[in-house]
Parts: C-alpha cells; sequence; structure tokens
C-alpha cells in the first residue's frame, strides 16, 4: 500500500509543464545565413515556422515578421538571427500564456507566477502579458467582476472576503471594490442580501438538525464567509424565525 501512495504522489503533475527549450546554435550556422523556408503553421494562421539554412528553429508571430522582413530567401546577419531564435523563445512564452488562459480567464499576476514557475524569462513573460493586456485577453477589472459575481453570488462570500481573495491573487483594492460594487449592482444585491440568499441555500443542508445546532452551524458559515457579525445576526434573525 505503501508503494502504492507513493507512485501515486510520483505521477502527480505540479504546477504548469515546462517550457520548450529551443535546441538552436546560431554560432554553427555558415555564412551567409539565409532563411530557408517561412511556412504558416497548420492550424494557426497567425503563426509561421521559420528555419535558417535548411534547419528548423520554431514559430514567429506573423507582426515579427513582417517588422523585421522576414522572408523566404531573405540573408540575415548574426545578430539578426540570434534575434529570430530570441523571438521563437519569446513566442513559445506567449503560446503557453494563450494555453493558461484558454483553461480560465487569469490575473496578470497570477499570469505572471505561471510563467515563471514553467522556466520563462522574466523579459519574455513580461512582453507576453503586454501584448495579451493590450489584446484583451488579459483585463484585471473583467477578472475581478468575474470572481466577485462567482463568490458573491454562488458562494455566498463577503465582500471584504472577496476583496482579500482578490489582493492575493494581485488585483488592487480600487479595482477590487468596484467589481463587486458592479456585481452587487448587476444582480440586485446589497451586503445583507447577499448573506441572506447564502444562508437560505444554507439552511437546505441543515434542515435535520435541531434548532440550536442548526443556528450555530449556519452562524460559523456565514462567519467563516467574512459577514460582520451584526450582519449574520440579523440575517439569522429573518430566515430562522
Amino acid at each position: 500500500m505503501r508503494e502504492r501512495e507513493t507512485s501515486t504522489r510520483a505521477r502527480r503533475p505540479r504546477g504548469p509543464a515546462r517550457l520548450a527549450v529551443i535546441d538552436f546554435d546560431v554560432a554553427s550556422l555558415a555564412q551567409p545565413i539565409v532563411v530557408s523556408s517561412l511556412v504558416e503553421v497548420a492550424g494557426r494562421s497567425d503563426r509561421a515556422r521559420i528555419a535558417l539554412n535548411g534547419k528548423n528553429v520554431g514559430d514567429l508571430t506573423l507582426d515579427f515578421i513582417a517588422g523585421n522582413s522576414l522572408r523566404a530567401g531573405h540573408e540575415l546577419s548574426r545578430r539578426q538571427a540570434e534575434d529570430v531564435v530570441e523571438a521563437v523563445g519569446w513566442t513559445i512564452v506567449l503560446d503557453k500564456a494563450l494555453d493558461l488562459l484558454a483553461v480560465r480567464a487569469r490575473s496578470a499576476r497570477d499570469l505572471r507566477l505561471r510563467l515563471r514557475r514553467a522556466g520563462a524569462d522574466e523579459a519574455a513573460i513580461t512582453w507576453a502579458i503586454d501584448r495579451l493586456t493590450v489584446q484583451g485577453f488579459v483585463d484585471d477589472s473583467a477578472y475581478a467582476r468575474q470572481v466577485a459575481r462567482a463568490k458573491v453570488v454562488s458562494g455566498g462570500v463577503s465582500r471584504r472576503k472577496v476583496v482579500t481573495m482578490l489582493r492575493r491573487r494581485g488585483i488592487g483594492a480600487e479595482v477590487s471594490e468596484e467589481a463587486i460594487d458592479a456585481t452587487l449592482q448587476e444582480v440586485d444585491l446589497d451586503e445583507e442580501g447577499a448573506a441572506m440568499e447564502a444562508a437560505r441555500k444554507r439552511l437546505r443542508a441543515l434542515a435535520s438538525l435541531e434548532p440550536a445546532k442548526r443556528r450555530q452551524r449556519l452562524y460559523a458559515y456565514l462567519a467563516r464567509r467574512g459577514y460582520e457579525s451584526d450582519v449574520v445576526r440579523r440575517v439569522l434573525a429573518e430566515v430562522l424565525r
């Protein structure tokens, strides 16, 4: 049994998968260095795969290609070839960020931490996040509203606890407060109304308990979600009468 448990723990993935390492040495290329091929990546109209002197380097963004006037047959200096290799590495980081965002929305801080754990270079991380922010893929305000709605409406969590949660995820206090205000207005709830909704939902699971125990459990449930004691008392007086 011990061996089986150890084996299971060993197979469990920890954090994001490590980024692919580019195994390409520009110094090994003979002069002249030529773009031997530049072809669209299958299924990715925004990426092209580049090869130098017949050796595959990797994928590039179309704006890098356009900005550097790259084309098949184009001769590069050694420095330009090094820039191409660096750009391929940054594109790997960008695509990793997009993969992470495809799973769920993330704050810029959360995305930075995950890319760092995957082994990305800080400069590449900053470039990727800045690019995705401009394109609207990373939006801390939208992310905060999404989290606030999920926690206030579905999770029955208080304003104070949502702010704390968002701050831990790298969202500023002002953005957090605005997100919660917007959420409460959208669903026509105030802090006490949100606590009331949470209490009524929780009561279904406590229906079999005797009154004193039910009150104790419900009080603890709301307190854990960050509601102030006076709010909790008013809610209990309403839902348990």
